[in-house]
């Protein structure tokens, strides 16, 4: 290429990037009558006339460029671009596969064509091609950078190198991925969605990244997007396991464990090997004991042990069933698993729980003990901070005062949707029996365990930032009309649980610390407090191996700090909010259920309905380590338990201090 040539070229570019395209085409078309093969002229000109928006033209260009130069991948590639700038989606296809037949290593043409592919809902083609354009991705030498950085922490050069890459390369989908990471590392799940959106438009068939934009959508609450992203992940391959184990996970988390757990038996019939086959089967007994369907769970979580080595989560899942026995041989198993060095502590943690378990069941309470505490202390190096705990509880109390929840300063309660129904407390309070009697009634809906508030006041924690000041201090800026928007996001985000009852139970026990907010911005919902006997509530939650968070519960020091915090803030609620919090204790609405119950649906202002003392014959899916317990009529056999084990809780009941245990001296045995 001569220097004339080259000061050509840069002249004619430097135009068409100036916007001066037309001028561009006039000196090209001048150009090429003298050098009428010049390939990288008749280039520039297509280009020029896109510029300028004579399309036809420049189609024309770009066509004879592919005459002239048949075996020209650059040609083809030009006359690709350009029909799908225009839409033109057959011929652009055309052209890019004519491309990658002249060069397998033509990367801009892969990942075309994977995009096209996948529009057309060729899944098998588009994947094809998506592969391709890995084997000859030609940033991967800079992404090595990324990587290093990365591993090595240096989260601020890895953004900075993400998106240097992203503006030479868009969407491209190791920095896209990287970039979400990072936003999420922060919480900033939205920003995640957001990154992960764009690259998805110009690489569709990422799996990688699209499986990020399910969890995206999940951790900031968006539940619908995250499962219409499943199953968009299912359309692209639905022919290995993977994709619809992302699908079940998502459905399970949105309560339709019906879909769930047909995308998890498409995966159990797609996984290839043994030891998928056996982590599928664990996924299968969770859900199927949700369902209520006994005796398929414990066939499920049987299978998964003997397919899957070291299987602490098999055997735990049998465990939590509650009224499960364990046989001599099992339990023979469960100890050789719990001391085994080469197991994971999880999974020995899992064992150990579960040990414990058949222990109790037996009556072995001193040997069960030791179990629930070996599970407790395998289960890493998470530590409760009582005092921090507590210093935080004191802040809402602080924050949330009687001027702050007066009516005034409240939003008006004029949502759209029914009315929710809290229920608070601590985990293994009897909340889930409270909710299924609640679900029995004619007026009011069973959901699960929602996130939704603790979603939204991750939303409102941000906005108050950006107001200058920190929740739970921030609610004070808040306008009556902001509050009423919240109010109607919460109701928005909790649709997809809904089928269209007055009203639905939200029965997330952390949400003790959320009754000011939910007060302010919702101030028609209703909220019970499950309170339970703290030796009883304390030594079950002791010996209950949660999946995530519940951290006090690891030891009785924490327990006690925990439950201690609890009592103080619902003491606070009741005299900020006078009567806002029905306290329904454990205790009494098992000794006289009827009366508890009556009290209960007045509290939510509904008539007595005889089918709430028969909520047993309730045949709803049920999520939590309760599920078996309320498909039972009820039962006194927990009440004071803790008796069984008054040496070995002795800590917990010198950590609560006398002063809490008085306040429960008739509701349980105490202790000495």
């Amino acid at each position: 290429m001569s220097n004339q040539q080259q000061q050509f070229y840069r002249r004619a570019s430097q135009q068409i990037r100036a916007g001066q395209a037309r001028e561009a085409a006039i000196d090209l078309r001048e150009w090429l009558q003298s050098h009428p093969a010049d390939e990288i002229a008749t280039s520039l000109l297509g280009s020029a006339l896109m510029r300028s928006g004579d399309s036809e033209a420049a189609i024309r260009v770009f066509e004879q460029g592919t005459l002239d130069h048949p075996q020209s991948c650059a040609a083809f590639g030009d006359l690709g671009f350009a029909q799908f700038g225009l839409g033109h989606t057959a011929a652009a296809m055309r052209a890019f596969e004519r491309a990658v037949q002249i060069s397998a290593n033509f990367y801009p043409g892969w990942c075309h064509l994977s995009a096209l592919y996948f529009h057309t809902q060729a899944m098998h083609k588009a994947r094809s091609a998506f592969a391709a354009a890995e084997r000859c991705d030609p940033h991967r030498a800079r992404f090595a950078q990324i990587e290093a950085a990365m591993q090595q922490q240096r989260f601020a050069e890895a953004e900075r190198l993400c998106k240097s890459l992203l503006e030479q390369q868009p969407g491209y989908p190791r920095a896209a991925y990287t970039l979400a990471q990072l936003a999420s590392q922060v919480g900033a799940f939205e920003e995640a969605s957001r990154i992960l959106t764009l690259a998805l438009d110009r690489y569709p068939v990422d799996i990688s990244l699209r499986a990020a934009l399910v969890v995206s959508y999940e951790e900031s609450g968006r539940y619908p997007e995250a499962v219409a992203a499943a199953r968009t992940i299912v359309a692209i391959n639905a022919d290995t396991a993977a994709p619809w184990l992302i699908l079940g996970r998502v459905l399970g988390h949105c309560g339709n464990y019906d879909e769930c757990l047909s995308a998890y038996e498409r995966a159990l019939a797609l996984a290839k090997t043994a030891l998928e086959k056996g982590n599928v089967q664990l996924l299968l007994g969770h859900i199927l004991k949700i369902l209520g369907r006994h005796a398929e769970a414990i066939a499920a979580y049987r299978a998964s042990i003997q397919a899957v080595p070291h299987n602490g989560a098999g055997w735990w899942g049998l465990a939590d069933m509650k009224t499960y026995r364990f046989g001599d041989d099992e339990i023979a198993t469960l100890r050789q698993l719990v001391q085994s060095q080469s197991a994971r502590p999880e999974q020995r943690s899992q064992a150990a729980f579960a040990l414990g378990k058949a222990q109790e069941g037996r009556g072995n309470y001193s040997q069960a003990f030791r179990w629930y505490s070996e599970g407790n202390l395998l289960r890493g190096n998470a530590h409760f901070d009582g005092k921090k705990h507590f210093a935080g509880i004191v802040q809402i109390a602080e924050a949330f005062d009687k001027k702050l929840l007066a009516q005034s300063e409240t939003a008006e309660p004029q949502h759209q949707g029914p009315t929710p129904i809290f229920i608070v407390g601590l985990p293994r309070s009897g909340s889930t029996l409270i909710e299924q009697i609640l679900a029995s009634h004619s007026q009011i809906e069973g959901t699960m365990e929602l996130a939704a508030l603790p979603n939204l006041l991750r939303r409102i924690t941000i906005d108050g930032g950006r107001k200058g000041a920190s929740y739970p201090h921030s609610m004070s800026l808040f306008s009556k009309s902001e509050l009423a928007a919240y109010g109607q996001a919460y109701l928005d985000d909790t649709s997809i649980y809904r089928s269209g009852r007055r009203f639905f139970i939200d029965k997330l026990p952390t949400n003790f610390d959320k009754v000011g907010l939910i007060h302010q911005i919702l101030p028609q919902a209703i909220v019970i407090d499950a309170r339970r006997h703290p030796l009883d509530c304390g030594f079950s939650c002791f010996k209950q191996h949660f999946a995530a968070g519940h951290i006090f519960s690891y030891s009785l020091q924490g327990i006690a700090d925990y439950y201690k915090a609890y009592l103080y803030l619902m003491d606070h609620w009741d005299r900020v909010l006078p009567g806002k919090v029905l306290c329904l204790q454990y205790e009494q609405l098992v000794s006289d259920t009827e009366t508890m119950v009556k009290k209960l649906l007045a509290h939510c202002g509904l008539t007595f309905e005889e089918r709430c003392l028969r909520f047993f014959e309730n045949r709803r899916s049920v999520r939590t380590a309760s599920s078996e317990q309320v498909r039972q009529p009820i039962y006194t056999s927990a009440l004071a338990h803790w008796k069984n084990f008054e040496t070995q809780l002795a800590p917990l009941a010198e950590a609560l201090g006398a002063e809490t245990l008085s306040r429960f001296q008739n509701h349980g045995v105490q202790p000495g």
